[in-house]
């Protein structure tokens, strides 16, 4: 979309079509003065002898006004449901958007009452001096996972290394394009296209809307609680042991994660006697290797530019079996460009049956509207994935190095997630520090802590038995 500048500095420009749909969906329970989906991720850090003499949350403060400069579409706001603003920022400007987005935390503030705030027009920047954490949240709208490593592998950098600072000019030209753009989609579609998406989008909800349920807290009215997260990190002795044991399999642990994940639905299925299917669900691919230079660069990493897909696990698979069709499923979806090359046409009709601002937040399925006088069916209460892969590829983890040679500023643990506001579950699978962690992101409205965990125990069981390990988690 063409920015128009509508004051002196001050641009406008449409919602690119990832945006658009997830903005919609974030905004489903505005009246709540809740956001779902809203990234965040957490992190916390060990500070070198070569940080002495600084005061962190005065360096974080000023690390993140200079990613500002690097990556200016951290200005951009949302301007309703359809359009987007950008403000080339003075002096003031600056000062007033550092006020809006960076905050210091009082003593005793715990990361889960941070990602549990209010939504805000921008991304927000959080320390925890009590803990030495560093809290990013932003709307899934404007970034997605590996975007979200790269902007704290940044931060992280500038706060170590300020010298490093490498600001662009302050121009609307720097702003990074939806995914349609940066791909260089055709506009308009061509009729081959129009086919292809409705293709496209007709095989997604086949292999992607929930089939399985979890038993949840309350009924269809039951209004969402707070975002939470529960973890389980595997030992590196245990991490190594799996990564082996997918290479002699010819999968690789993310899909070896999904199929376990898949063994762990089909059982609580079968406990409570509900009827036998497959495992569906919905994850995103990475198409940042596609795009056009330089939008395939941590340049633009303040954007959402992954590709959903449908995935099926067949009952009755073993997880070797299951996890090597996943594999092929990803290498045939990543291979086929037919879906970036008919992305407008996918956006449009995706974007047409995504519902805007309901007053009752339903939950998010994407389902087109049932006639009134047929009864709604129950609100989705499934658990899907995504992969974060090789987490050390985008956030290193140290930074700087101090005349003891050490780090100057050293990440002792990380932690992503999504924020849920609906019955659904997402896990997150990813290696960081030769430790494979598993988490899912629910809602506490929803679950009791035992229910995530129960699954996260599930699928380790699922891996060890699949794999013939034998694996230790914390």
């Amino acid at each position: 979309m063409a920015w128009e500048e509508i004051e002196s500095g001050v641009y406008r420009a449409g919602l690119g079509g990832s945006e658009k749909i997830y903005h919609r969906v974030s905004g489903l329970f505005a009246h709540l003065k809740k956001e779902h989906y809203r990234v965040h991720c957490a992190c916390s850090l060990e500070f070198g002898a070569g940080f002495q003499g600084r005061d962190p949350a005065a360096a974080l403060k000023e690390a993140w006004k200079t990613l500002r400069t690097e990556l200016p579409t951290l200005g951009v706001i949302a301007d309703g449901s359809n359009h987007k603003i950008y403000r080339v920022l003075d002096a003031q400007a600056e000062q007033d958007w550092l006020d809006r987005t960076f905050f210091l935390e009082p003593p005793g503030k715990t990361s889960n009452e941070v990602i549990a705030r209010e939504p805000s027009d921008f991304p927000t920047l959080h320390f925890l001096p009590s803990s030495s954490e560093v809290v990013f949240l932003c709307s899934h709208w404007r970034i997605d996972a590996l975007g979200t490593n790269w902007v704290l592998d940044r931060l992280l950098t500038l706060l170590a290394t300020p010298a490093t600072a490498n600001p662009v000019p302050p121009t609307i030209d720097a702003i990074s394009p939806a995914l349609e753009d940066a791909y260089g989609a055709p506009d308009p579609w061509t009729p081959e296209q129009e086919e292809y998406a409705r293709f496209h989008i007709q095989r997604f909800r086949e292999n992607s809307f929930p089939n399985d349920r979890l038993r949840y807290k309350g009924d269809a009215q039951t209004p969402p609680g707070n975002p939470v997260r529960a973890t389980i990190i595997f030992t590196r002795e245990s991490t190594a042991a799996l990564i082996a044991a997918c290479k002699s399999h010819d999968i690789t642990v993310t899909t070896a994660t999904m199929a376990a994940l898949g063994q762990a639905v089909f059982a609580l299925a079968d406990l409570d006697g509900r009827e036998k299917c497959d495992y569906t669900f919905a994850t995103s691919i990475n198409v940042r290797p596609k795009l056009q230079p330089p939008y395939d660069t941590r340049a633009h990493a303040t954007q959402t530019y992954v590709a959903g897909t449908g995935c099926r696990v067949r009952r009755g698979a073993n997880l070797i079996e299951s996890a090597q069709a996943l594999r092929q499923h990803f290498k045939a979806m990543y291979d086929d460009d037919r879906i970036l090359q008919s992305l407008r046409a996918i956006y449009r009709f995706n974007s047409d049956a995504t519902p805007v601002n309901q007053k009752k937040g339903p939950a998010v399925n994407g389902a087109l509207p049932k006639p009134e006088t047929q009864a709604p069916p129950p609100p989705p209460s499934n658990i899907t994935i995504s992969s974060l892969g090789i987490i050390d590829e985008y956030v290193t983890g140290e930074y700087g190095k101090g005349a003891d040679g050490k780090p100057v500023v050293r990440v002792r643990e990380y932690n992503f997630g999504i924020e849920m506001m609906t019955r659904q579950m997402v896990t997150y699978v990813g290696t960081f520090q030769g430790r494979l962690q598993l988490a899912v992101s629910y809602n506490d409205g929803y679950y009791d802590e035992d229910v995530p965990k129960d699954v996260l125990i599930r699928v380790k069981e699922a891996l060890a038995q699949g794999l013939g390990l034998e694996l230790e988690a914390s």
